[in-house]
């Protein structure tokens, strides 16, 4: 079978072609890593405290740093993905960035050199979310069926095994940790970087369409609905233990919250292509969305009963398991259909989300209670059913 070929038909079954599929081996591997990278970066973030002796509002001030790096990031990224090669060389060029970055993060010793690092690590998620995506569009292009959602997975299962790991060796010393992780980063994306380089360039919109559909109001659509999605998911990241706690749970038993809403979300990931391809993006994202709202919302309703803490676990593995395919599927159409420039703007206006949305719930959560507060992201979700015909299929 020739590999300039992109899928071949052999009686029923579209089997892709080898350059398709090393591709996506490439990409499954450029996923995994940014899990493993994150999940290092935020188990090691007690230890960079200490180590700098910074207090909680310095601390807060370089992980603001490492987020405007990201956010300053995306439009960038955006626009050099739809060069020729853009796509491979930013991947390239955003693994090195990152993996420099979070060796220097294990030396740090002042706030001043932390902020600058955190921005540097910031700029390499930014320039690395974009071209992720646009070729993981390519690749299912290429491939012949949805495949999306499995990258998304081994971002999941990366982050899932490097906090195993994390906590198997507590008592390495921070430093040593980060520079090993960093350099086999380095080392990976050099050794990759000529499979990586040479593949398919992200599409932009034909010449034949208006340039202004990457500003329509269906890319802000979509750039909203993965502002919903992020939300829910920041919730269950900054909230998930606390709240469970606050129902009078164990400490051992509020930690378990997030872990059930990572093992829903993993879970439902790997399921995801399967169940595009039976189900189509737009059944499948509205069927997420309401089990996700109404999982979670019955777990909320539950607040006041005997079984309060078995069903806000339940709700908050529910909640991870309906948002799995939501996040893989909007950025497939939006990639698939507007090109790399709209993956930039709808993840802009999406990480913006990500980072006011948990502290919106805490606002509302101060004013009122921590239940009601939880019902945004519950509302938020089941927009996103009703908001599902904006998804189409893939290139």
């Amino acid at each position: 079978m020739s590999d300039t070929a992109d899928a071949t038909s052999v009686g029923a079954v579209l089997v892709p072609s080898s350059s398709a599929r090393r591709a996506r081996r490439l990409l499954t591997g450029y996923f995994a890593g940014q899990g493993v990278m994150m999940a290092t970066w935020a188990t090691r973030l007690p230890a960079v405290k200490e180590t700098a002796d910074l207090t909680p509002g310095r601390l807060s001030f370089a992980l603001l740093a490492a987020s405007a790096g990201m956010i300053s990031m995306l439009l960038v990224s955006g626009r050099l993905a739809e060069r020729p090669h853009g796509t491979g060389l930013l991947l390239v060029g955003a693994a090195l960035v990152l993996g420099a970055a979070l060796v220097v993060l294990g030396q740090v010793r002042s706030f001043i050199a932390l902020v600058v690092a955190a921005a540097f690590f910031g700029a390499g998620q930014g320039l690395l979310l974009v071209p992720m995506n646009a070729a993981g569009v390519e690749c299912e292009a290429r491939y012949g069926r949805p495949v999306m959602s499995s990258l998304h997975g081994a971002y999941s299962i990366g982050a899932v095994c490097a906090a195993g790991v994390a906590t198997a060796t507590a008592t390495v010393p921070h430093g040593i940790v980060l520079a090993i992780v960093g350099g086999t980063v380095i080392v990976a994306a050099l050794l990759a970087a000529p499979v990586t380089v040479s593949l398919a360039p992200a599409q932009a919109p034909t010449a034949t369409e208006d340039p202004k559909v990457r500003t329509t109001w269906v890319v802000w659509l979509l750039g909203g609905m993965i502002a919903g999605g992020l939300i829910a998911e920041g919730t269950a990241l900054d909230w998930s233990a606390v709240h469970v706690r606050s129902l009078g749970a164990s400490a051992t038993t509020a930690a378990a919250a997030y872990w059930l809403y990572g093992a829903g979300m993993a879970a439902g990931r790997l399921m995801g292509d399967i169940l595009t391809s039976r189900l189509g993006p737009q059944t499948l994202l509205r069927t997420g969305a309401v089990v996700a709202a109404v999982g979670f919302g019955v777990g909320l309703a539950a607040t006041n009963t005997p079984a309060a803490t078995p069903a806000a676990l339940t709700g908050w593995a529910l909640l991870g398991f309906g948002l799995s395919p939501i996040v893989p599927l909007l950025y497939s159409a939006t990639a698939g259909s507007y090109g790399p420039r709209a993956v930039a703007s709808v993840s802009l206006i999406g990480n913006v989300g990500l980072l006011a949305g948990p502290v919106a719930v805490g606002g509302i959560a101060t004013a009122t209670s921590l239940p009601l507060a939880l019902l945004v992201p519950v509302a938020l979700v089941a927009a996103l059913a009703l908001a599902s015909g904006v998804v189409t299929p893939s290139r």
